[in-house]
């Protein structure tokens, strides 16, 4: 009986739209400049935040090292000042030094004085060093030359009377070769002397050298000796990891895209009603009834999306629980049969389970 009396059903599901009869207008387009003006913003606030999170106080045994906002530059941004302070020991030594150099500037400056007349001078003094042995005039060889003088004119005495004792006179070759085993051993002697004269002659020179070069340089490291002193430990801060450079929000691909997708949306809905009503009219235009179930009484989760020409209102819900099996499933779009009642009480029609039904065909779309 239900199925003869109403041939024709039409579910209706789909998108929402303003209105079934009128297409949707497009949503107004963005203002681009504000959005890049917040997203540069953004930008500067998020740089703002970073620096922040990278002016990070730190604390040692020797000083701190903490920072703190001094104002504002041209810009508008935080100018912050990097305060060093020393912990109070190493303040206490940092003062001792100061005071003990100032008092030590005016005894190395009479130290410099002296110094700087000895540096004046062309390096050591080559003619103080010892150039005599043991009397004024004489070497070290000449020295030990005149104290082997006597012995070699004893030797030489000696030689020439053990000869004539024995018979050799002078002239003969016996003569001659003892004489001149004699000068061997006495020039062999005379050369020794010299040669020690000589090496002592030279550490003498050596040493006095040493002590020239010693009375010069004393008076330099004096001054520098008075210069040094308890220094100042200076804190040794550790690298602090740098904060991410993190971009503010990107407000102007935001808004883009937002408004890409109301476009969208517009686009679809008014795609969605005009395929609703071609498939309406080119029903209608058959002839065929298009009854559905309409009775408020058996949907839920109604929400009024738009309106026909002639004052219907068109809605969006779903179908109760015990009548999905029948009308459908999901979301559907559609009117109310109490209301289409009141203006086209031809187009509705009761169920034979008691509920109203409403022909779309007679609804003048």
């Amino acid at each position: 009986m239900f199925s003869s009396k109403f041939s024709t059903l039409m579910i209706l599901n789909g998108a929402a739209g303003k209105s079934l009869c009128n297409k949707s207008d497009p949503p107004p387009p963005p203002d681009y400049a504000a959005a890049a003006k917040e997203t540069a913003a953004g930008n500067l606030e998020a740089a703002r935040a970073t620096a922040a999170a990278n002016r990070v106080n730190q604390v040692t045994p020797y000083g701190n090292l903490t920072y703190s906002i001094s104002g504002k530059d041209s810009y508008g941004n935080d100018m912050y000042t990097a305060n060093q302070t020393l912990t109070p020991n190493q303040q206490r030594i940092l003062e001792q030094n100061q005071g003990l150099n100032s008092g030590l500037l005016n005894t190395a400056q009479s130290g410099l004085n002296y110094a700087n007349n000895i540096l004046s001078r062309p390096g050591v003094d080559l003619s103080q060093l010892p150039q005599i042995g043991i009397n004024p005039g004489e070497t070290y060889s000449d020295a030990i030359m005149r104290r082997l003088a006597p012995q070699i004119a004893q030797e030489s005495q000696s030689s020439d009377a053990q000869l004539a004792n024995q018979g050799i006179a002078p002239g003969t070759e016996a003569y001659n070769n003892a004489k001149r085993t004699l000068a061997m051993s006495q020039n062999d002697r005379q050369l020794g002397a010299i040669t020690s004269g000589m090496n002592v002659g030279m550490g003498a020179n050596q040493q006095a050298f040493n002590q020239q070069a010693y009375n010069q340089m004393q008076p330099i490291n004096v001054i520098n000796a008075l210069r040094t002193g308890s220094q100042v430990q200076n804190p040794n801060y550790v690298s602090v990891p740098q904060q991410a450079n993190v971009a503010g929000p990107d407000i102007l691909g935001a808004t883009n895209a937002q408004y890409t997708n109301q476009v969208n949306a517009t686009n679809a809905a008014n795609a969605g009603a005009g395929n609703f009503m071609g498939g309406l009219m080119n029903l209608a235009s058959t002839g065929a009834q298009l009854y559905t179930g309409s009775d408020q009484s058996i949907k839920e989760n109604i929400i009024k999306i738009g309106s026909l020409d002639n004052g219907i209102n068109i809605y969006k819900f779903e179908y109760r629980s015990e009548y999905k099996d029948t009308w459908g499933h999901g979301t559907h779009i559609g009117v109310m049969a109490q209301e289409v009642e009141k203006v086209i009480p031809e187009a509705v029609a009761i169920h034979k389970d008691g509920y109203k039904l409403v022909d779309y065909s007679l609804l003048g779309a």
